[in-house]
């Protein structure tokens, strides 16, 4: 019998309009259109807060959102950051 992941069920229950993958801490969140994955959540331990991260073409890699260092995001405010900042409209490569 597998376990339910219940961080997954809260992002999944707030990002409707994308799918949802677990990946070593952290999840993913993929355009369901074109598989790519557009932003990924990392999970603050002890807290109901995220951090959250784009991809960076630049750096070729996942970089933390926000010009002021490390943001402690509730899953809302996470949510509303993807679907409006043009920064997660920017696909990772391959």
């Amino acid at each position: 019998m597998t376990q339910t992941d219940p961080t997954l069920a809260k992002i999944a229950a707030q990002f409707t309009k994308f799918d949802i993958e677990p990946t070593r801490g952290a999840y993913l969140i993929v355009d369901r259109r074109t598989s790519n994955p557009i932003a990924r959540l990392r999970p603050i331990p002890d807290t109901d807060r995220f951090e959250l991260f784009y991809w960076s073409n630049v750096k070729g890699r996942w970089t933390s959102f926000g010009n002021m260092g490390r943001m402690k995001l509730m899953l809302k405010s996470a949510h509303e950051i993807v679907e409006n900042d043009p920064i997660f409209r920017v696909s990772r490569p391959g």
